[in-house]
């Protein structure tokens, strides 16, 4: 297997992935780390469309932060509008913190995780509510990472 993933690769990677019934997928290749997992959604009809409300998961274990610091002002609360790149929470392990994204654009319905909660991987960490005019009711989650 090559050292290094072009862009091309990981477009033909996330283009198998979406034609899979996968519910998620991990790949290590030389120093990239490539984890991609479908956002747990529910759909309901309103009179404007397709509503769809779609579950931000943990994509590791550990402590979950609402805001940038433990009792700090959270980042994100119900009500908001965020952005697919709008940061909705931390997750701690021991010093390391990772940040979780939207990954869509809505408005919040709610914060599930408390701060400072330990939360598993996979667990529900925020509801946002979402008009899709596509109907595509299966957004990915995509993470990369170099080692």
């Amino acid at each position: 297997m090559p050292e290094s993933v072009t862009r091309e690769d990981v477009l033909d990677i996330l283009e198998v992935f979406r034609e899979s019934a996968f519910a998620q997928l991990q790949l290590s290749c030389g120093s990239v780390r490539i984890s991609v997992n479908r956002v747990a959604t529910t759909s309901a009809h309103s009179g404007q469309g397709l509503s769809d409300t779609v579950q931000v998961m943990a994509p590791l274990i550990g402590a979950f932060q609402s805001g940038p610091a433990g009792g700090s002002i959270p980042f994100i609360q119900s009500g908001d509008e965020v952005e697919p790149d709008t940061t909705v929470g931390i997750i701690r392990v021991l010093e390391n913190l990772t940040e979780v994204k939207a990954g869509v654009c809505g408005t919040v319905l709610e914060v599930v995780a408390k701060d400072g909660e330990f939360v598993e991987f996979g667990q529900p960490l925020v509801s946002i509510c979402t008009e899709s005019k596509s109907g595509d009711s299966r957004p990915l989650r995509i993470y990369c990472a170099a080692r």
